[in-house]
């Protein structure tokens, strides 16, 4: 078991690294996380912020963006920015197991961040693949049939979809493929 967690430290290391040069070179940046898209920290450069209560909001801005990329068409989420009155917070994909999330300051420049976060980003990707925990694309098995009665189902809802979905949610029904648009 020593071999094991010599390697995950190696991984939250190499990550921490990645997240130190952010800070190092884009000016503005305040600090930044990396975390499960469960929202649990994997590493962090946060002289000023409680890491699991911004790793809890990057995995929640993650969710919530995800699901309005794809119910308007525009794809797989990448990369959402807020702007506040003294600063911003950009969270990004770092594969399909990852987030990042960049504190910056009213004079962030969001452009260069943009621009050199990629890079930064696409390393942090490659290092979580070897983090252990749920892949986005899994979902939980359905509990039995008599924990949710079907006839309180949607005609056209997947009750193994609303299982992974948290409760504050609506649920959007399923179209069958080939009918997006068709009434």
């Amino acid at each position: 078991m020593p071999a094991l967690r010599k390697s995950r430290s190696s991984v939250e290391d190499d990550v921490r690294a990645e997240l130190e040069l952010i800070r190092a070179n884009v000016a503005g940046v305040r600090g930044s996380l990396a975390a499960t898209i469960d929202g649990l920290v994997v590493a962090h450069d946060l002289p000023d912020v409680e890491p699991t209560q911004l790793a809890a909001l990057a995995a929640a801005t993650f969710s919530l963006a995800s699901r309005a990329t794809l119910l308007t068409g525009c794809g797989n989420f990448r990369e959402a920015v807020s702007r506040g009155s003294d600063g911003y917070l950009a969270v990004y994909a770092a594969g399909d197991r990852a987030i990042v999330a960049v504190m910056g300051t009213s004079s962030l420049n969001v452009g260069m961040l943009q621009y050199r976060a990629r890079e930064f980003i696409e390393r942090v990707a490659a290092y979580a693949a070897q983090i252990g925990g749920r892949q986005a694309t899994t979902r939980p098995a359905a509990g039995p049939k008599t924990a949710r009665p079907a006839a309180k189902a949607a005609p056209d809802h997947d009750p193994a979809v609303a299982v992974d979905r948290p409760a504050t949610v609506p649920a959007l029904p399923r179209r069958p493929p080939g009918s997006a648009g068709a009434r």
